[in-house]
């Protein structure tokens, strides 16, 4: 009896040491946090200004050329391991949603009421270089592409009016969003938004 109790003791203590040592598996202890910029954190910083539009009438119809420039500051290590990193407009708080548009893509071809957000499809509109801000590197990123909006009137002065109209605009807004695509999946989009400024060209 006394070599039973003994063995079922046993079997006690190794139950309670293991069921110990899944608990630790389970809830490692956490890591402190790094600040360094080169350890990557797929975050991104917008550095974004007041955006032109400058609008031309040119016999029937009305042209709205948006001069898209973004700047985003970046980690290197990020940058480079990421599958892509994704640039995306959302002109929805603004009245250039009524007009059709025309953007050229990295072959200099026009496409369509779309464009292609991944920066790695758009190395003509991209300028990459390297700054320190407070110590640490990043990469900067420009990005600037026209996005050309227009539409046809049945007549000039139509056009001309519907020109006048747009420059006295004060209030639309664009929102930007940028994320990376890392490991199959999306990281959480980085947001801004950034007044559009509407002026008459020649």
């Amino acid at each position: 009896m006394n070599n039973m109790n003994k063995y079922i003791s046993i079997l006690v203590l190794a139950v309670i040491f293991s069921g110990c040592h899944k608990i630790s598996d389970n809830n490692p202890t956490p890591t402190t946090p790094t600040t360094d910029n080169s350890a990557g954190s797929y975050a991104v910083k917008f550095d974004i200004a007041d955006q032109s539009v400058v609008t031309t009438v040119k016999h029937d119809t009305l042209y709205l050329t948006f001069h898209e420039t973004a700047t985003l500051l970046v980690n290197p290590t990020d940058y480079q391991k990421a599958s892509a990193l994704h640039l995306k407009e959302d002109f929805s708080k603004s009245g250039l949603t009524v007009y059709d548009y025309k953007v050229l893509n990295e072959d200099k071809v026009y496409r369509y009421n779309s464009v292609d957000d991944n920066m790695n499809n758009n190395p003509p509109f991209i300028t990459a270089t390297t700054v320190t801000v407070d110590g640490t590197k990043f990469t900067k990123l420009v990005v600037k592409r026209d996005f050309i909006f227009y539409k046809a009137y049945k007549l000039a002065q139509l056009a001309t009016e519907a020109q006048n109209n747009v420059t006295a605009v004060t209030t639309d807004k664009i929102s930007f969003s940028t994320y990376y695509y890392y490991d199959k999946k999306n990281t959480t989009p980085v947001v801004t938004t950034a007044a559009l400024v509407y002026s008459k060209g020649n």
